[in-house]
């Protein structure tokens, strides 16, 4: 099972801090060595302000006194120590923005290996598991999620660099003053206790944040998946309705994220200006501290106070961003978990040629454990070379079986066998080389018809596209086309009708040469003409081609020379031409039962 992420904030960063150091220790040793020296120059810009002060004439000598030599009689003069704080002022200031582009430059790396991991595991996710998940919300980890999560990245790494910064100003405040620094220390502590509430708030706020987000990216990807269907049931108000309540929730989650960043800014400056305040009249009134002592020592501090409330700043967006890095962790974990073995790199890598058939021996499968079973004991054999006809109501686990045969996912007990060999998981992404699958669902690409057809056969020539798309009655519109073949079809095909999207991925589907070619339904959006010239090209390729359709017209189910019926995942009758006369005019009368509309509806042609 997959171990439930640790949702505290404390077990959230240190999930981060793991991730941070797998992905690249190199990278952050070289942004260690830009923080050190930035800081190492700032603090000596620092120092160097008491004698330039000093040489100034305030809390100290005058600089007509000193011209003629240093503070203290030293070798330094006045211009020699402006010169050399601009030197380190500027050189800090270079260190800074070299760093500050190296953590940028991290950050797009972390996101894009982030994409990159997810990406990679959703392709090798095993498909039972695969198919639990909820698409809308997988886009939205990988784009926005990850996105957030690497901000969070972003101000953890310039968070390491104040951290860096505030124990040298520490020990130059220290070295002017230990008391008043120790004070300082105390009030901070102070600062702290009071302003947690708002870290813990800020950390759920970036929960109730995420899932705002998902449900906002669920509700738009659905609505633009189904807009045939909101508009045909007159659904545009309730769907509008909805989406902008989503948009609420977001925006409402957002303005409570800037209210308690804003009333988090406003506490610590209260506090620390009080603290300034505080510390001014100390060092003069009580410690007695010289001028320009204490003008250092102000500096000093207010150096610190702006590191601490950057810090503090920078907790707390690392805090709203730990549950978006929970999430894509989550993922990560799921597809770790389940993924589809590799292909086997051994003896029969390339999957041979289909030549006696495929046989499913005592075959069952559960879609979860304690489901019922959606596959029960089939015992069943697909010829080679033959077309055979699935047949079956809705639910009678057609689908199912295809996915099997196809080598998705295995089943729970029995097993499938190719030309006699187990069709392992391992082996499945071989075997799937050597099968051509249209589905139901007619898929095209945002592309081109060129590029939609040279997916399944990179190197085929103009001659094998327009053969292709000859073999089912394709060429006719396509040559019609303006653009030919450099046709976009649309988002997934939405520009072309549902028999010319079936037909060009039944084109696709031919142009690999399979040796197994699996239909579901591939002819349903096809009219008469479309299905007999598809049927007549199956035909010319029978003794050649093992096709499997599963069919609901009985025209398909009459052109079969063999038959599988399944009813509750169990077969009911299979076999040659003998059992398809036997046993289909039952089964053909139930299909046909179904096209037609009860009594006292309207028929398809009224």
């Amino acid at each position: 099972m997959i171990g439930t992420p640790d949702r505290r904030p404390s077990g959230c960063f240190v999930a981060l801090a793991r991730d941070i150091m797998q992905f690249a220790r190199g990278r952050l040793l070289g942004l260690a060595v830009l923080t050190v020296l930035a800081v190492a120059a700032e603090a000596g810009g620092l120092l160097l302000l008491i004698p330039i002060l000093k040489l100034a004439g305030i809390g100290g000598t005058s600089p007509a006194a000193d011209r003629g030599g240093g503070v203290g009689n030293g070798a330094i003069g006045l211009e020699s120590a402006l010169a050399l704080y601009v030197l380190l002022v500027a050189v800090a200031a270079v260190v800074v923005a070299a760093r500050g582009m190296a953590v940028t430059a991290f950050k797009f790396a972390y996101v894009d290996d982030l994409r990159r991991r997810l990406h990679q595991g959703l392709m090798g996710l095993e498909w039972r598991a695969f198919i639990r998940l909820h698409g809308a919300h997988l886009v939205h980890t990988v784009i926005a999620e990850v996105v957030h999560a690497g901000h969070g990245v972003e101000v953890l790494l310039r968070f390491a660099g104040w951290a860096v910064e505030i124990p040298v100003l520490l020990a130059v405040a220290l070295r002017l003053s230990p008391a008043l620094t120790a004070a300082s220390l105390a009030l901070a502590g102070v600062c702290l206790v009071l302003t947690r509430p708002l870290d813990q708030r800020s950390h759920a706020l970036g929960h109730k944040l995420g899932q705002a987000g998902r449900a906002l990216h669920a509700d738009l990807t659905d609505d633009l998946a189904g807009m045939r269907v909101v508009r045909s049931l007159g659904l545009e108000d309730q769907r509008r309705r909805r989406f902008q309540g989503r948009m609420a929730d977001l925006q409402a989650g957002r303005l409570d994220q800037q209210r308690m960043a804003g009333l988090a800014s406003a506490v610590q400056r209260a506090l620390a200006a009080a603290a300034a305040a505080l510390a001014v009249w100390f060092a003069l009134r009580i410690l007695g501290m010289a001028l320009a002592d204490t003008l250092v020592l102000m500096v000093a501090f207010a150096r610190l106070l702006t590191a601490s409330l950057a810090i503090q700043d920078a907790w707390r967006t690392v805090l709203h961003a730990l549950p978006a890095h929970g999430a894509v962790q989550a993922l990560l974990a799921r597809c770790r978990w389940a993924p589809e073995p590799p292909p086997i790199a051994t003896e029969g890598a390339v999957a041979p040629l289909l030549r006696h058939g495929v046989r499913l021996e005592d075959v069952s499968f559960h879609y979860a454990p304690g489901n019922p079973a959606a596959l029960s004991n089939i015992d069943v054999e697909i010829p080679a070379r033959a077309v055979t006809a699935l047949v079956g109501p809705s639910g009678a686990g057609k689908s199912t079986l295809i996915d099997l045969v196809l080598g998705l996912t295995a089943p729970d007990q029995g097993r499938v066998l190719v030309d006699g060999r187990p069709l392992t998981a391992s082996w499945g992404r071989v075997w799937r080389q050597r099968v051509g699958y249209v589905p139901q669902d007619a898929f095209l690409f945002h592309d081109t018809i060129r590029a939609n057809l040279t997916m399944a056969a990179p190197g085929a020539d103009e001659g094998a596209l327009w053969a292709a798309l000859e073999c089912v009655a394709a060429a006719g519109f396509v040559r019609a086309l303006p653009a030919g073949l450099e046709t976009v079809v649309g988002d997934r095909g939405g520009l072309l009708s549902g028999g010319q999207r079936q037909r060009l991925v039944l084109a696709r589907a031919l142009l690999a040469g399979p040796d197994l070619l699996i239909l579901d339904e591939a002819t349903s959006a096809l009219d008469a003409e479309g299905e007999r010239h598809v049927l007549a090209t199956l035909r010319a390729l029978r003794g050649t081609l093992t096709v499997i359709i599963i069919a609901h017209r009985p025209s398909t189910v009459r052109g079969a020379d063999h038959v599988i019926v399944l009813e509750a995942g169990r077969i009911v009758a299979a076999g040659g031409r003998a059992v398809v006369e036997s046993c289909a005019a039952s089964v053909l009368a139930r299909l046909d039962m179904i096209e037609q509309p009860p009594a006292g509806l309207p028929g398809r042609n009224s």
